[in-house]
């Protein structure tokens, strides 16, 4: 059959067309046999209705809705001026709509671009999905990227590249992604894992999230064990779990942790609060830290006026004898602004245990156990027990009991 033109409100039954087809508003189309398979391009010139399985080689609706009932297979472009709706899987290489597109599933080549709304009851497979307001997929996803302008709720899957959703963001199912950035509210499942997670409102993971780099400018909520390469908190962190980092934990807002920390390097210029912090490398404290059975690091800076609950551990603990200069921070306000606040305070601890201990000006801890402690004028302490040097300026420094020199210092924490 050459071209065929269906006239407006009619119904016309085809089988196959080896031209074009150039559908009438209002018309209908049902199939002689099982489906209708068009050659060249579907022209429809508005409303129409095909109740059959439908396949082309490109697809133009120039406006109104365009139902199917079945499967539409389009192997070049699909484009729709408003709305397209399927009842089974839409195929094409890639799809344009202004409006809205309704499918049981979409498996797309390309691209994919909606105006408005998208719903997917099962499965959207494509390399790109842009949506200007909200994307609903009951199922699975599998996509390179994803841009949402409002709402995108997903079954889970895997979006590789990078996704953006300026509003609100869940996933029912684990999702696996490369760059996640969230401007509203993201809700995400145990068992999800990415590359690198950016939320700006409010973040809640419903179990463990493992993610290569997080940076949480909002409050981000973990309720299980958060593993990470790398951990910025200009917001709120709280993980109910465990929190175990290969590099750096960064902390210039406030981060919770209930389990125990694991890492190389630890930077507070705010709040941390963990049952234990065990750390390979450094930490560098403005602020406020509290560990509860302790926090151990090879060299840990407490800055001036800082405050510490739990003992500390280390092959060098420094306590208020630095206060603006951190080395190797960025730009980075909000700690700046705490170790500003902290000039002048009492810079407080509990026990400190290490090969070196420095106790700064304003300095005030319980108990000392290391080989060589140095003190300050106007520090306070306890009691200091060591075993090789104590240096003292020649100053005034504040100890409730005398300091004692010991063959073997006892057992550290940790």
């Amino acid at each position: 059959m050459p071209d065929v033109y269906v006239e407006k409100g009619s119904t016309t039954r085809l089988d196959n067309v080896d031209g074009e087809l150039r559908v009438g508003r209002g018309a209908k189309i049902a199939a002689k046999g099982k489906a209708v398979t068009v050659a060249k391009g579907a022209y429809f010139e508005g409303d129409a209705e095909i109740d059959c399985d439908f396949e082309c080689d490109s697809l133009t609706v120039e406006k109104g809705k365009l139902i199917v009932s079945g499967n539409l297979t389009v192997h070049k472009g699909l484009d729709v001026a408003h709305t397209v709706d399927v009842g089974g899987t839409i195929s094409a290489h890639d799809i344009d709509v202004g409006g809205k597109m309704f499918a049981r599933s979409v498996s797309c080549v390309d691209s994919v671009r909606v105006g408005g709304i998208v719903e997917v009851k099962e499965r959207l497979e494509a390399v790109s999905v842009e949506v200007g307001g909200k994307v609903d997929v009951s199922g699975a996803v599998k996509l390179t990227d994803l841009s949402v302008g409002g709402k995108a709720d997903v079954g889970g899957g895997v979006i590789k590249g990078h996704t953006s959703v300026g509003g609100v963001f869940s996933s029912t199912g684990p999702l696996e992604f490369g760059e996640l950035q969230v401007y509203g509210r993201c809700a995400l499942p145990a068992g999800s894992k990415g590359k690198k997670l950016s939320t700006f409102g409010k973040l809640s993971v419903e179990g463990n999230l493992a993610c290569e780099q997080v940076d949480v400018g909002g409050l981000t909520t973990v309720r299980g064990d958060l593993s990470s390469s790398e951990v910025l908190v200009n917001g709120k962190l709280d993980v109910s779990g465990s929190l175990s980092t290969k590099g750096m934990l960064e902390v210039n807002g406030s981060c919770e942790v209930g389990g125990e920390l694991m890492g190389a390097d630890l930077r507070v210029g705010g709040r941390f609060k963990a049952r234990k912090a065990l750390l390979s490398n450094q930490a560098d404290i403005a602020g406020e830290v509290d560990t509860v059975k302790g926090l151990k690091g090879k060299s840990i800076v407490i800055r001036t006026g800082t405050r510490c609950k739990g003992p500390l551990v280390g092959e060098r603990v420094e306590l208020g004898k630095s206060g603006l200069v951190l080395a190797n921070w960025g730009t980075r306000w909000a700690g700046q602004s705490v170790m500003m606040r902290g000039i002048g305070r009492m810079t407080d601890a509990e026990d400190i245990y290490g090969a070196d201990v420095v106790l700064g000006s304003n300095g005030r801890c319980r108990r000392i156990f290391a080989e060589r402690v140095e003190l300050s004028d106007g520090c306070a302490v306890d009691k200091v027990t060591y075993t090789q040097e104590l240096r003292r300026s020649t100053g005034r420094q504040f100890l409730t009991h005398p300091a004692e020199k010991v063959a073997v210092l006892p057992p550290f924490p940790l």
